[in-house]
C-alpha cells in the first residue's frame, strides 16, 4: 500500500472515532441544555467544521511520518557480509561492554534445623 494510502486510512479511523465522540457530546450537552433545534444544528456545523480542520492537521502529520518511515528503511544488499551475531546468552548493553542475560543460578537454601 502506497504512503497516501496509508496516511489516509490511518487519518479515517482516527477522526471516525474522534468524529462520533464530538457530535454525540455536543448533541447531548445542547439536547440536555433543552435549546433550540436551531442552535444545536448550529452548533453540530462548527463542530463538522473543526474536525474537517483536525482530520487536514491529522493527514499531514501522517503523510510525514510515512516519509520520515520510509526514509529511515534500510536496505542491505544480499552480497554484503553482515555482522557477527553476538554468543547465545549475551547481551550488549555498551559499545564494549556485555552482560549475560542468562538468570543467575539458584542460591543453596539454608537448612531448617542444625544437623
Amino acid at each position: 500500500m502506497g504512503r497516501f494510502l496509508k496516511a489516509l486510512v490511518m487519518t479515517l479511523l482516527i477522526m471516525e472515532i474522534t468524529a462520533i465522540v464530538d457530535l454525540t457530546a455536543v448533541w447531548t450537552l445542547l439536547a440536555e441544555l433543552h435549546t433550540p433545534q436551531t442552535i444545536v444544528n448550529i452548533a453540530l456545523a462548527i463542530s463538522v467544521v473543526g474536525l474537517a480542520v483536525l482530520a487536514f492537521v491529522v493527514y499531514r502529520r501522517a503523510i510525514r511520518a510515512e516519509h520520515r518511515l520510509e526514509s529511515e528503511t534500510e536496505v542491505v544488499p544480499l552480497d554484503m557480509p553482515t555482522m557477527p551475531a553476538i554468543g547465545a546468552g549475551i547481551n550488549a548493553v555498551g559499545p564494549t561492554a556485555a552482560r549475560s542475560i542468562l538468570p543467575p543460578p539458584p542460591a543453596s537454601p539454608r537448612p531448617r534445623h542444625a544437623r
